[in-house]
């Protein structure tokens, strides 16, 4: 039930466009103290109208990532190579090492907000679907249910941003920063 809401949300988020959010969950039962590690993953996709290339160089370098993701990015696009991001309305500097690396196809990265102690790895698969591609990302390592829907949320917005990036050239993040500040200044 809870798996299908989360696939229906993220349709709906998408507008239709090829996005499921699914999980795979490996637990063990709470009651217990188990040695057995937990661990969570979630992988969203989404369809987005032009080909791999184009798509890796948004996911890659810095210029390009900051007209989406992080306000500001240094990125080392190599394999080993090392990412430093900073978000406009967060504090700290999110900073981590590429895992996977294979131009116009792959992209992973460790992944720890600051202030966090679990590290977490993301990783991204595009596929060729026509003149489209299909992005699928992955990021796998939740210790716990809340720390994978807090993720779902981020990714499946950040998702839709990228999409409209490259489709339309509109950055949703302007939009969403003013109705957060209007929230905020409403409540105080």
């Amino acid at each position: 039930m809870k798996r299908s809401l989360v696939a229906a949300v993220a349709l709906l988020l998408f507008g239709g466009v090829l996005a499921a959010a699914q999980r795979t969950r490996r637990s063990a039962p709470a009651e217990k103290e188990s040695p057995v590690a937990v661990s969570r993953s979630a992988t969203m996709r989404i369809l987005i109208a032009t080909d791999t290339v184009g798509i890796f160089a948004y996911l890659s370098e810095a210029a390009k990532l900051a007209q989406w993701f992080p306000d500001q990015a240094i990125i080392e696009p190599r394999l080993g190579g090392k990412y430093h991001f900073r978000f406009q309305d967060e504090d700290g500097v999110w900073s981590g090492v590429v895992t996977d690396f294979i131009r116009g196809n792959t992209l992973g990265y460790t992944w720890l907000p600051p202030g966090e102690t679990v590290e977490t790895a993301v990783h991204f698969k595009l596929s060729p679907q026509g003149g489209q591609t299909i992005v699928e990302l992955t990021q796998s390592g939740f210790l716990s249910s809340a720390e994978e829907e807090k993720a779902i949320a981020a990714w499946s917005f950040y998702l839709e941003n990228l999409k409209s990036v490259i489709e339309e050239g509109s950055d949703l993040r302007q939009a969403r920063r003013k109705t957060t500040r209007r929230v905020t200044r409403k409540r105080g």
